[in-house]
């Protein structure tokens, strides 16, 4: 199992203050027993299979494009690593999963996630993104839509009849385990949010139902020789390192 990480996360840039660089020093810190993997920066044309030049150029004219084609970067790695029979969690900041190709917000800027997948995908065609954030992926959403060999799940948040407003957790983690049923993948892609963390946002998941998550995800990659890669999203509780930790411990 590796770590994809570099300290140039924990560099500060104008954002939300819930977005601070503590979500990625302490986990970095509560992992360090983990292999960890510098990456370098997505390469324009990496981001331009995914985000139009004026929504690149809207980033860069913002001064977030380093930052955010490094985050791009890291995910790359965990994919690349997971088509090795590598599992890898890209511990990365900002997240991506609201940016679609030519806007974004929620603290986005590049999908780090989509970018990820199209970098890899003449060796992974067919690939399954399941989104465990408490907010809907509607990024990546947008970006794969019609794409016929991408399956997205996102757990709870979209639910036709809003069964996330009185589920538990073991509704929660039901949804996670069909993710892998009535699709054939070559790989699997985790949009790892933490914010469902019962002490967080979606006041829903306990610590330990993180590590179930990671093992019912786990064992579903076996149907594709175990590759699988995270990237993180988000969530904004203290308790993140921990819960991050937690599920890499079911993940591996």
């Amino acid at each position: 199992m590796k770590i994809v990480y570099t300290r140039e996360y924990e560099e500060q840039y104008p954002s939300n203050p819930i977005e601070s660089p503590d979500r990625v020093r302490l986990a970095a810190s509560e992992l360090a027993s983990y292999d960890f993997i510098e990456p370098s920066p997505a390469s324009l044309k990496d981001i331009s299979m995914v985000h139009g030049r004026e929504h690149i150029e809207r980033v860069k004219s913002k001064g977030f494009f380093r930052a955010a084609s490094l985050a791009a970067g890291g995910a790359i790695k965990a994919a690349e690593l997971a088509i090795d029979l590598e599992p890898a969690f890209a511990l990365v900041r900002p997240p991506g999963h609201h940016a679609s190709a030519n806007r974004a917000w929620g603290m986005c800027y590049f999908n780090n996630m989509a970018i990820a997948i199209q970098k890899v995908r003449q060796k992974a065609k067919r690939v399954l993104i399941i989104d465990i954030d408490l907010h809907f992926g509607d990024g990546t959403v947008s970006i794969f839509r019609g794409d016929r060999d991408v399956k997205i799940v996102n757990p709870g948040c979209v639910d036709i009849d809003f069964d996330y407003l009185t589920m538990d957790s073991s509704g929660y983690l039901k949804q996670v385990e069909s993710a892998f049923q009535g699709f054939d993948f070559d790989l699997v892609g985790v949009s790892a949010g933490f914010d469902a963390y019962v002490e967080d946002w979606g006041k829903l998941l306990s610590a330990e139902d993180y590590r179930e998550i990671g093992n019912i995800i786990r064992e579903g990659a076996e149907k594709c020789s175990g590759r699988r890669f995270a990237v993180l999203e988000g969530g904004y509780h203290a308790d993140m390192r921990d819960t991050i930790k937690r599920f890499i411990k079911g993940f591996q």
